[in-house]
């Protein structure tokens, strides 16, 4: 595999492992569009936290922002996430079975 979809691919999962990117992700991927002011009115967070969480996003191209004025507004990329998909379906097929209660974790 190459190493810079390799990478790449990482710093996608590590962008999604946190709850709260993970939240505005999904929020993003619910409205076309979003400023980080209805994001932040959306989360009971800063909106310098809210900006921090989509500077990461962007960073992992999982989310496109566009400047008007002094607002910035923010939208999902589907296309990255297509992508990770994909990369994760390349991983090594592993036969799962059925959780029996007593391993449940």
């Amino acid at each position: 595999m190459n190493a810079l979809v390799e990478q790449k691919a990482m710093q996608i999962a590590r962008a999604l492992a946190d709850p709260t990117r993970l939240s505005i992700l999904r929020t993003l991927l619910r409205h076309e569009e979003l400023s980080c002011g209805q994001l932040a009115e959306q989360f009971p967070i800063a909106q310098s936290t809210v900006s921090h969480h989509l500077h990461i996003l962007v960073n992992a191209d999982l989310v496109a922002m566009r400047k008007q004025g002094q607002h910035h507004y923010f939208r999902a990329c589907r296309d990255t996430l297509c992508a990770f998909a994909r990369w994760l379906a390349t991983l090594e097929k592993t036969e799962c079975h059925p959780i029996h209660s007593e391993e449940e974790v």
